[in-house]
This record gives C-alpha cells, sequence and structure tokens, in this order.
C-alpha cells in the first residue's frame, strides 16, 4: 500500500456509507456541490525509522497519517402534522459520528485489514456550522481520524512497491522498479592449508 491506494480506499468507505451525498476531495478545484456532500482530505504522511525485512530484499514500514472528513447537510426538514415548516434541524454532528461507528464496524475493520489498514476516530466531532447569507444556516460536521497502513519497499533502487512508473510526478523508471537486488547463486569454498616449514 502507498498513500495513494489508501486514499482510494478512504474514499470508498466514504462513498460506500453516503450513498446518496457528493463524495470530494478537499484539495479539488471546482464548484461544490449541493448538499448533502463529503470532502476528504489526508495530512501529513510519517513512517517508523526501523522496518521489517522478509529475508528476500522486501522491507515493511509502518506508515501513519490523519484524515480529515467535512460533512456538508441540509439537517432535517423540521415538520408539523403533515406539513414541512421550511426549517432544519442540524443533523451534521450526529450524521458524522454515524460514519465513525460505521468506519470502526466489525465490516468495515475486515475491509480495512484486508489492506493491512486501520482507521479510528480521533474525538471529537466538531459541530462548524454558521449562518449564511444572514438567512439560514450552513450545517457543517468535522472529524479527523488516525490512518495506520504498510508500505513495502524493495529491489535494487527500493521501488518494487510502486504502482506505476514513471510515477505522476515524473519520478522513478521501469527499469529501476524491475531491477532485482543483487543475490549471490552459488559459490565455491576453497580450503585453504598452511604449510610447515622447517628450520635448519
Amino acid at each position: 500500500m502507498n498513500l495513494t491506494e489508501v486514499r482510494e480506499r478512504l474514499y470508498d468507505a466514504a462513498a460506500l456509507f453516503f450513498g446518496e451525498a457528493a463524495v470530494i476531495w478537499a484539495d479539488q478545484i471546482g464548484t461544490k456541490p449541493e448538499p448533502p456532500y463529503v470532502t476528504l482530505k489526508t495530512g501529513s504522511l510519517s513512517r517508523t525509522a526501523f522496518h521489517v525485512e522478509d529475508g528476500e530484499g522486501v522491507r515493511s514500514y509502518q506508515c501513519s497519517t490523519t484524515a480529515e472528513i467535512n460533512l456538508y447537510t441540509r439537517g432535517q426538514p423540521v415538520t408539523e402534522g403533515a406539513s414541512v415548516t421550511g426549517n432544519c434541524i442540524n443533523t451534521a454532528t450526529a450524521d458524522l459520528m454515524e460514519f465513525s461507528n460505521f468506519l470502526e464496524s466489525e465490516a468495515l475493520a475486515d475491509f480495512f485489514t484486508g489492506y493491512d489498514m486501520g482507521v479510528l476516530l480521533m474525538p471529537p466531532v466538531r459541530d462548524l456550522s454558521f449562518l449564511q447569507n444572514d438567512s439560514k444556516y450552513r450545517y457543517r460536521a468535522m472529524a479527523e481520524y488516525a490512518v495506520t497502513f504498510v508500505e513495502e519497499a524493495g529491489g535494487r533502487y527500493g521501488l518494487s512497491g510502486m504502482a506505476k512508473a514513471p510515477n505522476s510526478s515524473g519520478g522513478g523508471t521501469e527499469e529501476m522498479v524491475k531491477e532485482p537486488i543483487g543475490v549471490i547463486e552459488d559459490f565455491e569454498l576453497k580450503e585453504e592449508k598452511d604449510e610447515e616449514q622447517s628450520i635448519g
């Protein structure tokens, strides 16, 4: 796994839960959709200083990042009898907490474990709603999640885990990705005998 693949799995989980909302990345340029919609963003990437090696030249690093998820929603319409009043109850925080429960469920734990990933809520779930145009509220909630995963590096150049070469920024080549670590196939052991020298 690398961070790009981790982002894809986070997107898949959000799209699965918020089936009737748009899910977009926060760092994309474009017109924001009408609520409800969800924005995703990942933070800095860290990895442990030490790795585990499998004996065949593949190193595994424990990596971590944070995921910031924002939910924008209209809320729940207020009704009186059979008619809708036009007002809405702010459900952003409650709805995002339900998503957090979903992320930590058995089903999603199995899904993430299949990719050597883990996702945990870093409380609190914040209410960031604000008054918009002096006429209505824009309901918004935000939460951060700790994301852990394992990234592998192998081969002579440490790039055997690259999905595509060169990468999106022009780094690496196919030759570097395919170059294996030099392995000694066989060797011959010669025994040298010390000859005794006589004095005289």
